[in-house]
């Protein structure tokens, strides 16, 4: 009997928790976006689901490497250093959760030292980002080399799109 109790008084527990937490809801402001505290977290009240925070948004931003890089180098140019500037400045208004960087070549010129020289200009930006006071452990940067082209690398043109750094936010 005192079993059969312990086992009922448990899953009543259980099911009263579960309610709870899906009768939290998130404060919105007047133009109905959710409120965050200082640490970026959804404010929550007790009364319904916390829909109104929503999830983190990923933010994809796409530099072509002719606007930071002389071509076959890895140094960032001043036009390049001025979006990253635009850049740092953005990311101090958000909570940001990570910061991924990919590098990416032409297929003009042998895989391997495309590769490094992606890996180089990758590497360039995150150090960059660092010395502007970004966390570098929020940081992840790759090289793909010419193995992500957004476009056939068949026309100089087309060529100059596959030359480029993609900095995705979460």
């Amino acid at each position: 009997m005192k079993k059969k109790l312990t086992i009922a008084m448990l899953s009543g527990l259980i099911l009263t928790t579960s309610a709870m937490a899906q009768d939290q809801k998130g404060l919105t402001d007047r133009q109905g976006q959710g409120v965050t505290d200082r640490q970026g977290e959804c404010v929550l009240t007790i009364g319904g689901t916390a829909d109104a925070c929503g999830a983190p948004v990923q933010e994809v931003k796409t530099y072509e490497a002719d606007a930071f890089f002389d071509f076959d180098k890895a140094t960032i140019k001043p036009a390049g250093k001025a979006k990253l500037d635009e850049l740092v400045a953005e990311l101090g208004n958000k909570k940001v959760n990570s910061i991924s960087l990919a590098g990416h070549t032409d297929a003009t010129g042998p895989a391997a030292y495309n590769q490094g020289l992606s890996e180089r200009r990758a590497k360039s930006v995150e150090a960059y980002l660092v010395s502007k006071g970004v966390d570098a452990n929020l940081i992840n940067a790759v090289g793909y080399g010419a193995n992500q082209p957004i476009a056939p690398n068949d026309t100089r043109e087309n060529r100059a799109k596959n030359r480029r750094v993609d900095i995705t936010i979460n």
